[in-house]
């Protein structure tokens, strides 16, 4: 029975989890949660192995206690050799249409799988995926799809890579009861609410994109009784030594989840062991403020104020000691260390950062030497002079793209929903349809020249996509009212890159055009115009910017910038766009 095996990024855990082992394991299922006797900040899980040797063939199953704020690197699928990770099996991926909302999932038991007569068998390596023994017992979220079947989700694995994204969120909600939850997560409003929105401020040790689930928790009552549930639970049954653990949707409506697994029961449901992406719930704009500062003395206890981090280091160890033993020291240094990334499906939810010029703000931090610290812990801040640092784990996102076009095209959806008052309308237009707001736009497709046109070869085929079907090339003409004037975009599709002769390796990148934009001085010559540019892009192959003197009004050109803190996809390209006629995001924001 053998598996493969893709590489990873490098991963060590230097304390009692896997240190020592002499076996080569892989994280095979997640177990119970006990409370933690030594660090009693970070609750304890088991986490199931299994033995794989050089040759990938797998052994019998083996458990080992971790913390749970380690289960985001501990990933099912993952392969430890004495402590450090490199690679991980290489499951199928899938992505699946499904109702976060009550009627469309249940929690459920192996016991009930089997009970139910649904077989754990999967021809992915040609076994069962669990004995049929009740060692392995969990509870998972069953999702019902549309075609009849099912999606199995460990709850384990939904809480880690669905409640927010840094594993603070994770251990204190598995930690604390909710008043201290809502100490150790939020700060004080400098503002009441405004009609419409949802501001929250949390601190430092959140990471910005836990936003969503932090502002959800704070309004909507669903999501706050889902996350009350955890802690919940497990207080109810302590002092059990070992507690099976439930992870419910915390939002409402349809959505996808991306996720990579083994089909199982003879095709009738997909068994989901690592949750890749999923779908951000619709509501209310969320304004969104992160702490920068603390002026608290430290001290000791679940009392103790969270204290600013005193140095973050910027240069991160190719391998990472964490330790589910000790506590972080106050005054220690802190690393950020990255999970794999979550792919954030469909359309992205609306969060504004509160924007403001920081005053004078006394700071009270002490001056620790920066990276003595060997090794590194997720738990609250306890005592000193153990030399274990602060780990701060979390999962980044990326966006999902839909197209290069389609991509601008929500990227302005996106901003006219952010800035509603700034603008007004967001639409496109053909010929054929003239202005539309229809949520899928449509291209105008740029004419052929004829046989009798006198052209270079290169430009009467710059007019197709793919020169052997002869499918043309289109063309993305937007109309945004902002800020009491029509702006105009329009944007080249693009051929996709080919690949090299007997290589599966992209060949040469097709060139990157720059995008127009434009306004008129009478918009009674919009379609004279745009029927001038459509006729003259393909003498100059694409090269817009020795189009733009011909304007009736003023055009310039723009790049296709990429920024880490976009919110969707093409979001920079517009803003860019913006700017050359003057309009920046702050204008958006100030109006």
């Amino acid at each position: 029975m053998t598996v493969s095996l893709k590489q990873c990024r490098t991963f060590s855990f230097s304390d009692g989890t896997l240190k020592d082992e002499a076996k080569r394991l892989v994280v095979w299922w997640y177990g119970p949660v006990e409370k933690n006797t030594r660090a009693e900040s970070v609750p304890k899980i088991y986490v199931f192995f299994r033995p794989i040797d050089q040759n990938n063939n797998l052994g019998d199953v083996i458990d080992r206690p971790t913390v749970l704020t380690h289960i985001g690197l501990l990933r099912i699928g993952s392969v430890w050799e004495q402590g450090v990770s490199n690679s991980r099996i290489a499951f199928d991926e899938r992505t699946f249409p499904v109702s976060f909302s009550p009627g469309g999932w249940r929690i459920v038991s192996l016991d009930d799988l089997r009970k139910a007569g649904r077989s754990l068998y999967t021809s992915f390596h040609d076994d069962y995926y669990l004995p049929l023994d009740r060692k392995q017992r969990s509870y998972l979220i069953e999702f019902d799809l549309p075609d009849g079947k099912h999606l199995l989700i460990p709850c384990t694995e939904f809480f880690t890579r669905v409640y927010g994204r840094s594993s603070e969120i994770k251990r204190v909600l598995a930690t604390y009861p909710w008043e201290k939850v809502k100490e150790r997560l939020y700060r004080p409003l400098n503002a009441p609410a405004a009609p419409g929105t949802w501001p929250v401020k949390f601190t430092y040790r959140v990471h910005k994109h836990d936003a969503i689930l932090l502002a959800h928790m704070l309004y909507d009552h669903y999501a706050e009784q889902a996350a009350r549930r955890i802690y919940s639970q497990l207080e109810a049954r302590f002092p059990e030594e070992k507690i099976l653990f439930e992870a419910t949707p915390w939002f409402q409506g349809s959505g996808e989840l991306s996720v990579s697994g083994v089909p199982i029961d003879g095709g009738n449901s997909f068994l989901g062991l690592q949750i890749l992406g999923c779908t951000q719930p619709d509501g209310a704009t969320i304004h969104r403020e992160r702490e920068k500062s603390a002026t608290v003395p430290a001290t000791d206890g679940d009392d103790a104020p969270t204290p600013f981090p005193y140095h973050q280091l910027q240069d991160i160890p190719d391998v990472i000691d964490l330790t589910d033993d000790e506590e972080p020291d106050h005054g220690s240094s802190w690393l950020d260390i990255t999970e794999d990334e979550f792919v954030i499906l469909g359309k992205p939810r609306v969060v504004l950062d509160k924007r403001y010029t920081r005053k004078n703000v006394p700071d009270t931090r002490g001056v620790p030497v920066p990276g003595d610290e060997t090794i590194f812990s997720t738990g609250e801040l306890y005592g000193s002079g153990k030399g274990v640092g602060q780990a701060s784990i979390h999962a980044p996102i990326t966006l999902e793209s839909q197209g290069f076009l389609r991509d601008m095209w929500n990227a302005l959806l996106y901003l006219k929903s952010a800035y509603p008052t700034a603008i007004h309308s967001v639409s496109w237009f053909t010929f054929e349809d003239g202005f539309s707001t229809s949520p899928d736009p449509r291209l105008i497709s740029l004419e052929p020249f004829g046989t009798d046109d006198e052209v270079e070869t290169s430009v009467a085929n710059w007019v197709y996509m793919d020169t052997q079907t002869k499918v043309l090339r289109g063309v993305l003409v937007i109309k945004v009212h902002v800020l009491g004037q029509a702006l105009y975009l329009m944007e080249l599709q693009r051929r996709p890159p080919k690949p090299r002769n007997g290589s599966r390796e992209e060949g040469s990148k097709p060139p990157s055009y720059k995008g127009l934009v434009f306004t008129l001085d009478h918009q009674d010559s919009f379609e004279h115009w745009l029927r001038q540019v459509l006729s003259n892009v393909r003498h100059v192959e694409g090269v817009v910017q020795k189009l733009v003197r011909h304007c009736p009004g003023f055009a310039d050109t723009f790049k296709h910038p990429k920024a880490k803190n976009e919110n969707v996809p093409g979001e920079a390209s517009v803003l860019n766009a913006f700017s050359k006629v003057g309009i920046m995001r702050a204008d958006l924001s100030g109006h």
